[in-house]
């Protein structure tokens, strides 16, 4: 049997689609699994403790239908379900394909009604549903073979500075508020973007360990198994940090948590987010600039009490 997966998105949709392999590796073991991504991704399947076969997108539609036309698939999963591809399916002259509920219309009503009572299933829920798979909760234990070894304390926090759109962003002279009122071994981890950003934080605060930019998926994961808690934006490796149930404090500005896009299987998050502006959500992505020009989602964040809360984790005793 071959099923054909489809998420050609970021790195952390990517992440979120590992419990639906599962359930599909649990429910077909001999089944061959092709995931369909961008090429940039493919490397993230190698964290899988077992076998997923990575096609890259193609340069065009037509091209990537030619080659996926002659694979014989039995099963065509759609984990991304938009224009492109509906028209990979008329180019293959696929009939059936499975298609995850995007619930876009719900999202826009968020977004333009600032309707703050709906809660959108978790997106690992709704892959299941597409997939004709249950989720069986079971760990997703992460193949680390190929990650470098780094000198790291015994104990430290973790940062995530990146966020793919600034709105989705913690701003650096937030970060410099909670930074200042906290006194935490903190590794920082993001991608070449943040370089600058944490340069001038590791400036300020000696006691960081900076690691922006220097790390790939392997050894990023490997930080973020072994750190007493995690406080990241609305980003890919938010989802990268979920595999292993740290304590996170996730930190949302013009996104919300009930899009169904937050940290899946933890039950260990606090969210923190300004709730009372009649400007968010407004984007169910992101944007490069606050469209407002306040950006009061972030801004208007509770420093001292995320200082607190930092301190307050790291300090706590590990249960026996």
């Amino acid at each position: 049997m071959k099923i054909l997966v489809i998420r050609l998105s970021a790195i952390g949709d990517v992440l979120l689609t590992f419990p639906v392999l599962q359930g599909i590796k649990e429910k077909f073991p001999e089944a061959e699994i092709h995931f369909l991504t961008k090429e940039e991704q493919l490397p993230l399947l190698q964290l899988l403790p077992f076998e997923v076969k990575g096609v890259a997108l193609q340069s065009s539609i037509s091209a990537t239908a030619k080659l996926l036309k002659n694979q014989r698939f039995d099963q065509i999963i759609d984990l991304h379900n938009n224009l492109r591809t509906l028209l990979l399916q008329w180019s293959m002259i696929r009939f059936q394909w499975s298609r995850v509920k995007k619930h876009n219309t719900t999202k826009w009503r968020m977004t333009n009604f600032k309707t703050n009572y709906f809660w959108i299933p978790s997106i690992v829920e709704r892959y299941a549903l597409a997939a004709k798979v249950e989720l069986s909760g079971n760990p997703i234990v992460l193949n680390l073979n190929q990650a470098a070894p780094l000198s790291l304390p015994d104990a430290y926090a973790v940062w995530v500075l990146g966020a793919k759109f600034k709105t989705k962003q913690f701003p650096l002279e937030k970060i410099r508020e909670t930074l200042a009122l906290c006194d935490v071994s903190i590794v920082l981890l993001g991608g070449k973007e943040e370089i600058n950003m944490a340069k001038n934080l590791s400036q300020e605060f000696p006691r960081l360990i900076n690691l922006v930019g220097k790390t790939d998926f392997f050894q990023a994961a490997r930080v973020l198994s072994q750190a007493k808690l995690v406080v990241t934006n609305d980003t890919g490796l938010m989802h990268l940090a979920s595999f292993y149930n740290p304590p996170m404090l996730c930190l949302w500005g013009n996104t919300v948590p009930g899009f169904g896009m937050g940290p899946y299987g933890c039950d260990k998050v606090e969210h923190f987010q300004v709730t009372d502006l009649s400007c968010r959500p407004c984007s169910k992505i992101g944007y490069k600039e606050c469209p407002k020009g306040h950006f009061k989602c972030m801004m208007q964040q509770d420093s001292s009490l995320l200082a607190q809360k930092i301190s307050a984790l790291f300090h706590q005793e590990s249960p026996k």
